[in-house]
Parts: structure tokens; C-alpha cells; sequence
């Protein structure tokens, strides 16, 4: 076993097929990095793989943001519907409406700063 920059790496014989394509995007990235063709395709390997856990995160992260939108804009529209059912004629700052300020403290440790 030999050491490379604190990493133990240990030399297998193992026999693959690589596509010439693909071969030839490893010499590149080999001789771009000056490193040898194994350690291109480990590098390779790993940031590939490491590439997939990132897309996973990723994929999670936009569901989560659209249920996110799909929430907002749902109450969003409750809101609209409410204030239109209201028939509101005489319009008022919202920001001198006790009980609406008193909710805004309630709902949240954060003050809203319309």
C-alpha cells in the first residue's frame, strides 16, 4: 500500500473496458491536471459520485421549495378571496390595526416590517 497525500491507496489488478470516447475524456483530464490515467479516473469517480449526492440534495431542495410556492401562493389567494368577501369601501393602514399587529407578534418570534 502506498501513501498519496495522506490517503492510503493500494494498486488493484482489475481488468475494465473503457470506451475509446471515454478513455479520451480521461487522458484530457489527465494530462490537464498532470496526474496519471489512475488517479484521473479515481478523481473522476469520485466527483461523479459525489455529483449524484449533490443532484439528490438538489432534486429534495425543489420539491421542497415548490411546496413551498405552491403553499404561498395558495394563501395568497385565500387572502385575496377573504378581503374581496370583506367588501371593504373604506381602505385603512394595516400597519395601525392593533389586532392586526397583535396576530403578527403571535404568529411569529420575527416582526414584520411591511
Amino acid at each position: 500500500m502506498a501513501q498519496k497525500g495522506g490517503l492510503k491507496t493500494r494498486k488493484l489488478k482489475k481488468h475494465i473496458s473503457i470506451s475509446l470516447d471515454v478513455e479520451c475524456i480521461i487522458t484530457e483530464y489527465a494530462n490537464k491536471c498532470n496526474i496519471s490515467f489512475s488517479e484521473a479516473v479515481t478523481q473522476l469517480v469520485t466527483a461523479g459520485n459525489n455529483n449524484i449526492k449533490l443532484s439528490r440534495m438538489l432534486d429534495k431542495n425543489n420539491a421542497l421549495l415548490d411546496k413551498l410556492y405552491s403553499k404561498s401562493y395558495y394563501s395568497t389567494q385565500l387572502l385575496e378571496q377573504f378581503y374581496s368577501d370583506l367588501e371593504i369601501d373604506r381602505l385603512t393602514n394595516p400597519n395601525d390595526n392593533k389586532a392586526l399587529n397583535k396576530f403578527k407578534k403571535k404568529f411569529s418570534k420575527y416582526d414584520y416590517d411591511d
